[in-house]
Formats: structure tokens, sequence, C-alpha cells
């Protein structure tokens, strides 16, 4: 009798593998045979479930991208300031080195926008502008309800606080013994607390 495999299951198998191998050697030079060996089969077993590797990095990317808006979800079921949602939302996406799938989900965002991929790059482009209009809806909220008290346009806000995630995320990737989670976190939550502070 032959085998039953739970194909949902092998696919989680594998992007968790994608994962941690993108969290170590990196986008660029990642191969499959380097996915393959942190699970310990060969590559022929991605033929029953991707095409080829960028299927696997499509697939991998979306999966990381969806476990951090869950997590910004959960985060700010129940909570009602929108500075605060907007905070979490920022730290949501800093690399944690304890959690694989968010160094990878960094990195791959970097390193899709050099991939010659072009459903790669639209599907970081999709998430890109998902994940915008989400920041700039607390944005709305917040200065609506007065907790921002710069003057600066949503869209402007918008920007530095994406120049400074790109920032503490690069930061992070680059020198993670240096630029820990909860540093990183720090420097979000000084950029917010300065989005309310009269005395600048």
């Amino acid at each position: 009798m032959p085998k039953l495999v739970d194909h949902d299951a092998r696919r989680m198998e594998i992007a968790q593998a994608t994962w941690t191998a993108v969290q170590n050697i990196g986008v660029e030079r990642l191969r499959l045979r380097d996915i393959a060996g942190e699970v310990g089969f060969t590559t022929g077993v991605f033929a029953h479930y991707f095409r080829d590797k960028d299927s696997v990095l499509r697939f991998s990317f979306n999966l990381a991208y969806q476990h951090a808006a869950a997590q910004i979800r959960h985060t700010n079921e129940t909570v009602s300031s929108g500075l605060e949602q907007l905070k979490n939302a920022l730290v949501a996406l800093v690399p944690d080195k304890k959690h694989p799938e968010s160094v990878a989900f960094v990195s791959m965002c970097f390193g899709i926008r050099n991939s010659k991929d072009p459903l790669l790059k639209l599907e970081y482009k999709k998430k890109r502008n998902e994940y915008r209009r989400l920041l700039k809806s607390y944005i709305r909220d917040a200065s609506n309800d007065g907790e921002i008290l710069d003057n600066k346009s949503p869209d402007d806000i918008l920007d530095l606080v994406l120049a400074v995630l790109d920032g503490v995320c690069v930061a992070a990737l680059l020198n993670p013994e240096g630029y820990s989670k909860a540093r990183c976190t720090r420097v979000v939550g000084t950029m917010i607390e300065r989005l309310s502070d009269t005395d600048r």
C-alpha cells in the first residue's frame, strides 16, 4: 500500500526549510539543494510540489507574509490606539533570529528587488502595497484621534516610518548581534514617540 503523504504539511516543511536556508545564505545564492539539505530529502521531491526555485520562493514569501499579517492582527486585536497599532505593525516586520521566517521574509523583500522572476516581483509589490495601506490606515486613525501632532501629511509620515523600518531591518540583517530585536524595537519606539512629541 503506497505511503500517504500530507501534501500541505510537506509544502509547509519546504517553506520552513526555505526560510532557514535564506536566513543562512541569502536569496541570491539560494539553490534547491540548499533547501533540500535543510530537511534531508533529494531535490527530486520538489517536482511533486513546485515547478522551480522561484515558485518555492513565491510560496515561502507569501507564507511568511501571512504569518506577519496574522501576528499584526492578533497583537492589535484589543488595541484601540492608532499610534500603538502602527508601532506593533512595524515591530512585526523587524527580523528576529529566533524566528527564521521573520529574517527570511525581510531578506526576501530586499533580495526580490534583484530577482529576474517577474511573478516574484509582482508578489512583492502586492504585499508591499498591502502593508503600506495598513500602515496608512493606522496613521490616519492616530491623526484623527489627535495622537500624532506632527503636521505632515499621512503620506509623508508613511514614508518616514518605512524609511526607519527599512533602516533597522538592514542593520539587523547585516549585524544581527549588534542590532537585536529588542534594540530595533527601541529605535522604532523612539520614532513613534517623536510623532507625538510637542517639544520638537
